[in-house]
């Protein structure tokens, strides 16, 4: 297994990361159990969940506990997403932070967190009152780093700025979703973490599953996260075409004698700026399948073919679009100023900004 350094920091993690946000529950708890302990016996050291995964954190803890294993690994979780009905339950105050810290610990059975990471923006927060509050965090000893996901690029400048004005902890990290359908991130996210010593972790490495190889022009598929999604909409434009590159990525892999799944997860521990890739294994073959991908080596013909199939920079399918920029959209176009809904900036359903901002009209009904 190779090991990364995170951002600027002297903290190294394995190029994989198991993902907890689907299949971490009790009742799958024995192939959750195999998953982590498999990974950790191959050398991964990286575990990602988040304060709003369900059962995931207790899940992960209960694990680490039985197997006495917490040592042994990196752990990261999120908070900012809706954890209540009640005001405070969300976003990143002071108050929110510290209680979610406190109640994330006690989920996770553990003393401390590696890697706290604001999950989503909150608009109406300072960034000073978030980073005085991690700080805080950090010089308590129950935080050792902290980081973003879905932040757009000039938020995690604005938190490094306001880190170095003050002394306090910096962002290391960065969690956006980036895959071979969308290369979004290349054309700014990546060389901003490059300059500034930010680690790339990315989530949604196989586009949701689209580049699992399981999903076809032709043929009905019966298994899989989005199986009845894709059947439904396969006359949407975009699934139509992720489904054409598709078509053309296969056979690459196929010459390499590895699934398309594999490809695209070697061809993102390729990519610069990618300290570790977030694999959500829900099952232990998903895991297996993602260590062996830790072994393939994509040649430079071989990413000179994937340009071709889809340019840098650019993208087939919008997961950037509709995790990060069109929720930023969407706050600044309007006066919207209550967090409700999804997204990096959590939307706001009274003001009318759904509407400014390009969301269907009926997405918060």
């Amino acid at each position: 297994m190779e090991y990364r350094q995170l951002g600027k920091s002297g903290l190294r993690v394995s190029k994989l990361c198991i993902g907890t946000m689907v299949g971490f529950t009790f009742q799958n708890y024995e192939e959750a159990k195999k998953i982590i302990e498999v990974g950790i016996d191959n050398g991964i050291n990286f575990i990602d969940t988040a304060d709003c995964y369900g059962e995931s954190e207790e899940v992960v803890g209960k694990i680490l506990k039985e197997t006495g294993k917490r040592e042994k690994v990196v752990l990261a979780t999120k908070f900012g997403w809706y954890m209540g009905d009640g005001p405070n339950d969300y976003g990143a105050s002071i108050k929110h932070i510290i209680d979610a810290c406190e109640t994330s610990l006690k989920r996770l059975n553990t003393d401390y967190i590696d890697l706290y990471i604001v999950h989503v923006v909150d608009p109406n927060t300072p960034m000073e009152e978030t980073l005085y509050a991690l700080n805080k965090l950090v010089k308590d000893g129950k935080v050792r780093y902290i980081g973003t996901s879905k932040h757009p690029t000039y938020l995690i400048l604005e938190g490094i700025f306001i880190s170095e004005k003050y002394g306090w902890a910096r962002f290391v990290s960065e969690q956006p979703p980036y895959n071979i359908l969308d290369r979004s991130i290349e054309n700014e996210l990546i060389p901003m973490a490059i300059r500034y010593g930010i680690g790339i972790t990315p989530f949604f490495p196989l586009g949701a599953g689209l580049l699992s190889g399981k999903y076809r022009k032709e043929g009905e598929i019966k298994e899989g996260r989005i199986a009845k999604k894709i059947m439904k909409i396969k006359e949407d434009e975009k699934i139509e075409k992720s489904l054409d590159v598709i078509e053309k990525l296969i056979p690459l892999a196929e010459n390499k004698g590895i699934t398309l799944a594999e490809f695209s997860l070697a061809w993102l521990m390729h990519m610069k700026g990618i300290t570790s890739v977030i694999h959500g294994a829900r099952k232990l073959e998903y895991l297996l399948s993602g260590l062996k991908a830790c072994n393939v080596k994509i040649t430079e013909e071989e990413l000179k073919q994937v340009d071709e199939i889809v340019p840098p920079g650019t993208y087939v399918y919008p997961y950037y679009e509709e995790s990060i920029w069109r929720p930023s959209r969407m706050f600044y176009s309007s006066s919207a100023r209550r967090i409700e809904g999804t997204g990096a900036f959590i939307p706001d359903h009274k003001t009318g900004s759904d509407k400014k901002s390009g969301y269907p009209a009926d997405r918060f009904k």
